[in-house]
């Protein structure tokens, strides 16, 4: 790097290409980043896996650059072993990971054997190791790590909806993709999970003017599924911190209700900022018919994709009955006719995840896909009743929480099929993993 660096210079300069070198210079100043904090070099790979859009042509190039990057943390990583050494995950939560990579493996061995697309293999499995994310994070993250990691998190939200919103301005229209993701539903919900169960007030009120941003954008997304996964993540956090207060803190338990009416506020607040956003008329005709489409199967212009959906559905349907047990494996496509040009295409993934899951891995990756996240919940539950710190745990119900949230959310999407979502979720966990393992790591050494 120091040897060509002082020729590209030149070699820039020459041309007059100076977003090459603004380029360089923003992927030097994160390589300084990462070796000052190694810490911020997961917070780098969530917010370039959050702007992986599968709709553009670009997909090769983004996910490159994702996986680059990826490549310079393993680096990193491994160097940093030869002093510190490798922590090991949970025991609790070892076996459902373990389950879950087999599965996957199952799922490349089957795809390869049966010359199933090699592209689209890759960006399935790249997806399905989320965990793998989570088992890196482990080695740099503890329990001092928490707030840093939530206000990550939460920048990394405010950066989706300044992009989100201002893409909405240009084109007055609804946005799809990496314009509008599930990141900022998943953060709102961490942040109410963390006001409801901070002792501050000052933490409860920024918590609570932090939700609004990530409302908004959420509002404007324009997606029914996550609308429905976030009313879900919303209440799951809701009644975990109550029965969580009601063990540690009785007495300042029924103080905490004022956070509700303070919710509602939220809400008002970010409607009233919506309107005067986007217009009271197009807002509210836009969100009910969104709403009031979201299970009808007339053929309208609000309701065509219940109805595509429902034929995509069928024909996975006929096709996962052929091999139901061990699955068609990863990088295996659909045969889809688009009635609007009349052409049959490819289409790797299914707009339900559970069914994608049974179609790829069969009836054995959906059980691994369930023992995986109830080893998860199950250790986060543990967690929760036990821990004195309320910053411990607020990441573990709102783990559980996101968990709840992004189930909902794969009834009508294949979010964890992407890394946009997949990598946020490792993410969660991740910050999950390494705080207990951080917490066992004394008791380790004592023994």
């Amino acid at each position: 790097a120091a040897a060509l660096a002082p020729a590209v210079l030149i070699g820039s300069l020459a041309t007059g290409a100076w977003w090459l070198l603004l380029l360089l210079g923003g992927v030097a100043a994160l390589g300084v980043w990462s070796l000052l904090d190694i810490r911020a070099t997961f917070v780098v790979t969530v917010l370039l896996a959050t702007f992986v859009d599968y709709k553009t042509g670009h997909l090769t190039l983004e996910m490159t650059v994702v996986c680059t990057w990826l490549a310079w943390t393993a680096l990193l990583l491994i160097w940093r072993s030869a002093w510190r050494g490798w922590t090991h995950p949970p025991s609790g939560m070892a076996l459902g990971l373990a389950v879950w990579l087999g599965a996957c493996a199952l799922g490349v061995v089957v795809g390869l054997v049966h010359g199933n697309n090699l592209r689209y293999l890759g960006l399935e499995l790249a997806a399905a190791l989320w965990p793998a994310l989570g088992l890196g994070m482990i080695q740099v993250y503890g329990r001092k790590s928490a707030a840093y990691a939530g206000l990550a998190l939460v920048a990394i939200g405010l950066i989706h909806t300044a992009f989100g919103l201002t893409m909405l301005q240009i084109y007055r229209q609804r946005l799809g993709g990496i314009y509008f993701t599930t990141v900022t539903g998943i953060v709102a919900v961490g942040l109410w999970t963390a006001a409801l169960l901070a002792p501050r007030r000052k933490i409860r009120v920024l918590c609570l003017l932090g939700m609004v941003p990530m409302l908004a954008h959420l509002l404007f997304s324009f997606t029914r599924g996550y609308w429905f996964g976030f009313i879900a993540g919303l209440l799951a956090s809701t009644i975990l911190c109550w029965r969580n207060l009601g063990r540690f803190e009785p007495k300042t338990r029924s103080r905490r209700l004022l956070a509700l009416p303070a919710l509602l506020a939220v809400f008002v607040v970010t409607l009233g900022l919506s309107v005067l956003y986007f217009g009271k008329g197009d807002l509210l005709s836009s969100v009910g018919r969104r709403f009031g489409a979201s299970f009808s199967t007339e053929m309208s212009g609000a309701t065509a994709s219940n109805v595509f959906r429902l034929v995509e559905y069928g024909r996975a349907v006929d096709v996962a009955l052929e091999s139901p047990v061990i699955g068609k494996g990863f990088g295996y496509a659909i045969l889809n006719r688009d009635s609007l040009v009349g052409r049959t295409q490819e289409q790797w993934f299914i707009h339900n995840y559970y069914l994608l899951i049974w179609l790829k891995l069969g009836i054995p990756g959906l059980a691994a896909f369930g023992f995986l996240l109830w080893t998860l919940v199950r250790a986060a539950k543990r967690v929760a009743e036990e821990d004195s710190s309320w910053l411990v745990r607020t990441w573990a119900i709102a783990a559980i929480a996101a968990t709840v949230q992004v189930l909902v959310i794969l009834v009508t999407n294949y979010s964890l099929a992407d890394v946009t979502t997949a990598f946020v979720f490792a993410y969660v966990w991740g910050v999950f993993w390494a705080i207990r393992a951080d917490s066992r790591a004394p008791a380790r050494g004592a023994a």
